[in-house]
């Protein structure tokens, strides 16, 4: 099965499971884009975005597992250069019918969740929209900072350092102490004149 419209038709399950490849290019992604908005990465314009997923339904759960590529591209924070982020992820989820997922999981005050319980979520209806769930794959494998790789670190630096200026890098550098130690120089300490 082929689409670009990011969707899962239960009805074309016929007891087996079924192969599903997505793409599209760029001008169609503004949901990857949206869903992405707070990371400071975007969708890479000049290539198209690929998901290709194995989906099995067994009873009312959807078990989906395949690969995402595509590529970001994002400024990086230290040199504010724009670069490239070459997505290539395994992506795995459990969906399971809302009533399936109350049964299990809703009726409970408070609930001790293994690792596999933490890819488990719900759909509801016959036509189960991917998108939300591949934004979601997407952003984990993000790195937490969109900064150049270390393979570009030496070049970064000196960006850096072209941009605020060697005084200023001077600056931090004999300033630079641990945020986490930070409120030791707020520190007062008294004389202590005992003779």
């Amino acid at each position: 099965m082929n689409s670009a419209n990011f969707e899962l038709d239960l009805l074309d399950f016929q007891g087996e499971p079924i192969e599903l490849s997505f793409e599209a290019p760029m001008e169609e992604l503004e949901w990857l884009a949206k869903g992405l908005e707070s990371t400071g990465y975007r969708p890479a314009d000049d290539v198209s975005f690929k998901v290709d997923l194995s989906a099995q339904l067994i009873e009312t759960t959807v078990r989906l597992h395949g690969e995402v590529e595509g590529a970001l591209s994002y400024e990086c924070g230290r040199c504010m250069r724009e670069r490239r982020f070459e997505l290539d992820s395994s992506v795995e989820f459990v969906l399971m019918s809302r009533a399936s997922w109350e049964e299990a999981y809703g009726d409970r005050e408070e609930i001790v969740l293994s690792a596999d319980d933490l890819d488990v979520s719900f759909y509801e209806g016959e036509v189960i929209d991917l998108r939300p769930l591949i934004v979601e794959a997407v952003v984990l494998e993000l790195p937490t900072f969109a900064r150049c790789t270390e393979e570009d670190k030496a070049s970064c630096d000196a960006a850096f350092e072209a941009h605020v200026g060697q005084e200023t890098v001077e600056a931090n550098e004999a300033n630079s102490i641990d945020l986490r130690w930070s409120k030791l120089r707020e520190v007062k300490l008294k004389s202590n004149d005992t003779e």
